[in-house]
């Protein structure tokens, strides 16, 4: 009897712990790839700052933008963002195009609350 009333509150426990080491994982997630690349990305933009520095504060902001932006979503604006940085002709399509200029305006706005939020200047 006590041991089937111990089994049982294990049960309970171990099930809540479950359930909590779960909840991360229905925040938005992305590849870690895709994180990796671009927070050495965004070390290369401050190649002035000590580069352990940057790791944490550029990891901070791809976090940042995984707790707001679905993957496909960031992929879709930082696309139209960096595409809109090409020179010539084929930038000028992306930045007279009003979706991909309007993309490429959030990420820019996310971005810059990102790193506000991460201590980038």
């Amino acid at each position: 009897m006590i041991v089937r009333k111990t089994a049982q509150a294990l049960a309970i426990v171990f099930g809540s712990a479950a359930g909590l080491a779960a909840a991360p994982a229905q925040a938005y997630d992305y590849p870690t790839v895709d994180r990796v690349e671009f927070v050495h990305m965004c070390q290369r933009e401050y190649p002035d700052k000590p580069p352990h520095e940057m790791l944490y504060k550029c990891a901070c902001v791809i976090d940042k933008f995984g707790e707001t932006m679905p993957y496909e979503d960031f992929v879709e604006s930082s696309t139209a963002y960096y595409a809109s940085s090409i020179a010539g002709e084929r930038g000028q399509v992306i930045r007279n195009e009003r979706v991909a200029k309007a993309l490429a305006d959030s990420f820019r706005e996310q971005l810059g609350k990102a790193r506000k939020s991460c201590f980038i200047n």
